[in-house]
C-alpha cells in the first residue's frame, strides 16, 4: 500500500517535533490541524480574519503538494476559540472566499484555548483520493516522501 508524509517547506518543520503535516495511506488523506504559523513558528496575526487566512493558506500549501485544491476538500473540521463571537465575526467571512458551492461539510468546534494561547482558530480538511490522485503524486523524498 502505497503511503506518503507530506511536509512543504512553507509550513514549520513539523517532522523536527514529531510529527507531519499530511500522510496519505491508500487513498486515504489525514492532515494535522492547521494554525496561523509561519515556517519559521512565528504567530500570524492577532485577529481571528488573520489567523482564518493564513490558516486556509497553509491548508493551501498541503493540498497543492499532492495536486489537490480547496474544490476537491469534501468537509472541513474548524476548531475556534470563542466561537460564538468569532465564528460569525470574522471566520466565516474567510470560510466563504475559500470554498464555493458545492460546500464541504463543515463542522466548527468552540474551545477555550488551542494548543498555543495566541492561537485563535485551526482548520483539518478531508478529502477524498481515488486511485488515480495517488499514482498521481510524485514524491521527491522531502516535500512528499514515500514511506
Amino acid at each position: 500500500m502505497t503511503r506518503y508524509a507530506i511536509n512543504p517547506p512553507e509550513l514549520k518543520d513539523a517532522r523536527s517535533i514529531g510529527y507531519n503535516h499530511a500522510i496519505i495511506d491508500g487513498q486515504q488523506f489525514y492532515m494535522a490541524g492547521q494554525v496561523a504559523m509561519d515556517a519559521d513558528s512565528n504567530v500570524v496575526g492577532d485577529d481571528i480574519e488573520t489567523q482564518a487566512r493564513k490558516a486556509y493558506e497553509n491548508v493551501g500549501v498541503l493540498l497543492e503538494a499532492i495536486g489537490m485544491t480547496y474544490a476537491d476538500v469534501a468537509k472541513v473540521t474548524t476548531h475556534i476559540v470563542d466561537a460564538k463571537e468569532h465564528y460569525y465575526d470574522g471566520y466565516k467571512e474567510v470560510y466563504l472566499e475559500t470554498f464555493e458551492e458545492p460546500y464541504p461539510c463543515h463542522t466548527v468546534l468552540g474551545h477555550d484555548q488551542l494548543a498555543n494561547e495566541d492561537y485563535l482558530v485551526e482548520v483539518e480538511v478531508e478529502l477524498p483520493l481515488t486511485e488515480a490522485d495517488v499514482d498521481a503524486i510524485e514524491p521527491d523524498g522531502d516535500v512528499v516522501r514515500e514511506l
